[in-house]
């Protein structure tokens, strides 16, 4: 081992993650509300930035600035990281606050009993099928962005990173619940933010101001902040509706807001995570790609771009800090996974058809097995590298994004929306979203552009052919929305010794 401080802060860096979940241990234990909701003891700070972490993925650590380097800061930054933004904003105004308070009417943690209770059972088993599904893609993504940043700065083969990053994670997932992940994410924000941030101001310092430096780097690619001529517009255009669309929806999102005190701090840390997001993307992207484009101009395996710009400019406890903030990236967005996954399998799978009847000690035992089941399955896979860990993120979030939104913010919103509607919304986005990328040629990240308005065809078109919900339904609905007062419902049996 070569670099004895860079590795002894990725020691104190995974060494801290566990010790956050073996604090947490005895209190997530208590049962359900505990594991999956943290209680709802979590204030809007640590909310906005444990939520701002849960989002800033290896994707966006080391894929999309990769995809910032070949085909410009505008197509990563000013698509993505803005529509991510925009999407945080949405959901703020548009699902934030009535989340929060289905939450805590119907002591569930879990998106699909939202859809459940909104559409029918039927739907939510579709939504959680498509989380089954791809949620475990994401989380192969995350693992290969790890072993590839431990390979890199350690020579630490790809394989043995990779397994090191999968056990550690599953052990302070399953042994803390929502409780370690967000004191963790809440840790592994400000070490990401720090990072990637820090290391773009230094590269803008580093090469004469932003002036200077963006000369240089547009030597090396004409147009990276421009509109690239071999991406089509509808790449731009995609990738931004997928994105706001991702966070505004996303099963594992919006299970952070059942974690909060109440519906005003779920807002209030939407707001800061939006912020987050865009000062993340405009500032960190900027100058970490400009500098590589700049220090290395021909870069091949373009994944490298932060670790060309760190070896150049960061000294050696910087670097330490760097490669625990890749780490943190792939363990604070497949944490909040993993949970949305162990959730949802219980809660919609598990009690709803084999065991109705079952306790909270049951229903825990079998989503921290389905958990398990995940993190042994997506570590196994991360071992074989596949396409640009980039490619695999959007992709992935396009896929969700087109199952959900529609049925979310129609669910919401509209009271005419029915059972029928719901299960066409998530099912024809899913599936219109698989067909459109398989069996059609379109640009790069577009199938949003298809798969989403399909999904709202799908809720709208299958309503108004059908009957209108019930009566209870429109209560419900306007419970969750503050305007009426109905009994919450009871609370799962205690855990059973």
């Amino acid at each position: 081992m070569n670099k004895p401080i860079e590795f002894s802060i990725f020691v104190l860096y995974l060494a801290a993650c566990i010790g956050i979940a073996l604090y947490f241990l005895k209190k997530a234990s208590k049962g359900e509300s505990a594991f999956w909701g943290a209680e709802r003891s979590i204030g809007s700070f640590v909310s906005g930035v444990a939520l701002f972490a849960t989002l800033i993925s290896t994707g966006s650590f080391l894929g999309f600035l990769g995809i910032a380097y070949r085909l410009g800061w505008s197509l990563t930054t000013m698509a993505f990281g803005t529509g991510v933004s925009l999407g945080f904003i949405l959901n703020m105004m548009l699902s934030g606050g009535a989340m929060r308070r289905y939450s805590e009417l119907r002591g569930k943690f879990a998106m699909s009993g939202f859809f459940a209770d909104r559409y029918n059972v039927p739907t939510a088993v579709a939504a959680t099928l498509v989380v089954l599904l791809l949620y475990p893609f994401y989380a192969v993504a995350e693992l290969i962005g790890a072993g590839l940043a431990l390979q890199y700065l350690f020579g630490i083969p790809f394989t043995v990173a990779v397994l090191i990053t999968g056990v550690v994670l599953g052990f302070y997932v399953l042994l803390g619940g929502m409780l370690s992940v967000t004191w963790n994410d809440f840790m592994q924000g400000f070490l990401k933010f720090g990072v990637m941030v820090g290391l773009g101001i230094l590269a803008l310092y580093a090469f004469g101001g932003v002036g200077p430096m963006l000369n240089k780097a547009r030597m090396a690619n004409p147009f990276f902040l421009t509109l690239h001529p071999k991406v089509s517009p509808w790449t731009y255009i995609g990738l931004s509706l997928g994105a706001g669309s991702f966070v505004l929806s996303s099963p594992h999102l919006v299970m952070r807001l059942f974690t909060v005190k109440d519906a005003a701090t779920a807002r209030k840390s939407l707001s800061l995570t939006a912020f987050l997001i865009f000062v993340f993307h405009v500032l960190g992207y900027l100058g970490v790609a400009g500098a590589a484009l700049i220090i290395a101009p021909k870069l091949v395996k373009i994944d490298q771009v932060l670790f060309v710009t760190m070896d150049a400019l960061f000294p050696a406890v910087l670097k330490g800090l760097a490669v625990a903030g890749i780490m943190a990236a792939a363990m604070s967005t497949t944490s909040g996974m993993l949970l949305a996954i162990g959730a949802e399998f219980s809660s919609n799978i598990y009690k709803r058809f084999f065991r109705p009847n079952a306790n909270q000690h049951q229903s825990l035992r079998v989503g921290k097995i389905a958990i398990l089941v995940v993190v042994v399955v997506a570590t196994l896979a991360g071992m074989v590298q596949t396409l640009s860990i980039g490619v695999i993120v959007a992709l992935t979030l396009e896929g969700i994004a087109s199952s959900f939104m529609a049925p979310l913010v129609v669910g919401l919103w509209w009271r005419r929306a029915n059972g029928v509607g719901g299960f066409l919304g998530v099912a024809g986005g899913f599936v219109s979203f698989l067909v459109v990328h398989f069996l059609f040629k379109v640009p790069l990240f577009a199938e949003a552009l298809f798969s989403i308005p399909i999904s709202f065809l799908g809720i709208i078109i299958g309503s108004l052919l059908t009957a209108p919900p019930k009566p209870e339904t429109i209560e419900f609905l306007e419970a969750i929305h503050g305007q009426k007062q109905i009994a919450r419902q009871a609370p799962a049996q205690a855990v059973e010794a």
